[in-house]
């Protein structure tokens, strides 16, 4: 029996149409500051631009610095979490400790793994193509794991082992 390689990713299309209008609020952004804005301006016509580029960083960093894509590959013995502008990070099964789910400024999927002694966590957008799928994956095949009690009613492969309701 063949072994598949799971691939979980955000949406494609929604993320280049993110990018693709922050990058255009941006630009329409610092043409109005250096074009529009003079001393007659009002304070809000003065600010709103500011406001804008704000919100565009933020939506460029989480598109272009967040997890695009989890990958479990059969013949390896850990995840893959790949990103378009960072490194990819990969996680052997065996040092990834806690899964979480976390409604602080927005709610998230919290990964928490070792790496050389040290604790580190990945946020994981839930808008990642079957995500539900993608944390059972990780839970079956991680044999240290812990889970919050959200993730326990989340998680039914793994609470199907271990005797949770």
């Amino acid at each position: 029996m063949k072994k598949e390689e799971y691939i979980f990713k955000f949406p494609s299309f929604l993320r280049i149409f993110s990018i693709i209008i922050a990058i255009l609020a941006l630009v329409w952004s610092v043409y109005y500051i250096i074009f529009e804005i003079n001393p007659a301006t009002p304070w809000f016509k003065k600010i709103s631009p500011f406001i804008i580029i704000f919100l565009v960083i933020n939506v460029l960093y989480k598109n272009l610095w967040g997890v695009n894509s989890i990958n479990i590959h059969p013949d390896q013995s850990g995840l893959q979490l790949k990103f378009i502008l960072r490194k990819n990070i990969f996680i052997n099964w065996n040092l990834i400790k806690k899964l979480e789910f976390s409604i602080k400024l927005h709610k998230s999927i919290i990964l928490t793994y070792n790496e050389n002694d040290k604790e580190k966590q990945v946020v994981i957008p839930r808008g990642i193509r079957e995500i539900i799928s993608a944390l059972n994956l990780i839970a079956e095949r991680s044999p240290n794991l812990e889970l919050d009690d959200f993730m326990k009613t989340i998680i039914t492969k793994r609470s199907q082992e271990i005797g949770f309701s």
